[in-house]
């Protein structure tokens, strides 16, 4: 079962004492080609995710199973 959004937010606090904004974890959702939910938000993302912040979300992701 794949988690939530808050479910990485809690585990990205936990190891590195930083929450990821849910604007960003939904930019490296994106970004790796996984499944989204329709929006009706167009044209480009106003915060995309910081590159450093990037590897931690994606390994939080593989610990829950997203990819």
């Amino acid at each position: 079962m794949m988690g939530t959004y808050r479910d990485l937010q809690l585990l990205v606090k936990r190891t590195h004492d930083r929450v990821m904004q849910s604007c960003w974890i939904a930019d490296v959702k994106a970004r790796n080609g996984l499944p989204m939910r329709n929006s009706r938000r167009s044209g480009p993302r106003v915060k995309p995710c910081p590159d450093e912040w990037r590897p931690v979300i994606e390994d939080a992701m593989r610990k829950l199973g997203w990819m």
